[in-house]
């Protein structure tokens, strides 16, 4: 049946939920204070829209991807601070900051590196900017292997099939 640009982002959108919780990364031993929460929870975040961007562009036209790409970010600014719990001053330059991520994690796959290799660089840079202590790195990193969907926004975004509206 086909969606919408909003439709496709919103299906995309709910597979994010469970990665965003700080109990699932408690339930991997990763201690994170009240400041590191908010930075974990926008690595988390900016691994997401990445692989949600790389599967839009991969399967769909770069006008279709780009289109359901922005109503993604706009499903990200109406649960910035409601479902994901950061401040909204935070917000102003997180696109930003999430573009250059994208960036980077472009070139890691553009090189050939897997998905482990851009979470293993995700929780390198986490470790280096004081996101987690150097004792959760490999946590964290286990963390990101198991519940970042990679293969469901894959799977997801294959199956649409978007009206030209």
């Amino acid at each position: 049946m086909p969606q919408t640009a909003q439709q496709a982002a919103e299906s995309v959108f709910t597979l994010f939920s469970p990665t965003l919780s700080p109990a699932a990364l408690e339930e991997y031993g990763v201690e994170a204070t009240a400041d590191q929460r908010p930075q974990i929870t926008r690595e988390i975040l900016s691994l997401n829209l990445f692989w949600a961007h790389h599967a839009l562009l991969s399967v769909l036209s770069k006008v279709e991807g780009e289109r359901v790409f922005d109503e993604l970010c706009r499903y990200v600014r109406a649960a910035w601070e409601t479902m994901l719990g950061l401040e909204q001053s935070a917000l102003a330059g997180y696109f930003e900051e999430a573009a250059e991520r994208r960036s980077l994690y472009d070139q890691i796959v553009q090189e050939g590196g897997s998905p482990i290799a851009v979470f293993t660089e995700t929780a390198a840079m986490a470790e280096s900017d004081g996101t987690i202590q150097p004792e959760d790195r490999q946590k964290f990193l286990a963390f990101l292997i198991d519940l970042i969907p990679v293969e469901a926004i894959g799977e997801t975004v294959e199956g649409l099939d978007l009206t030209h509206k």
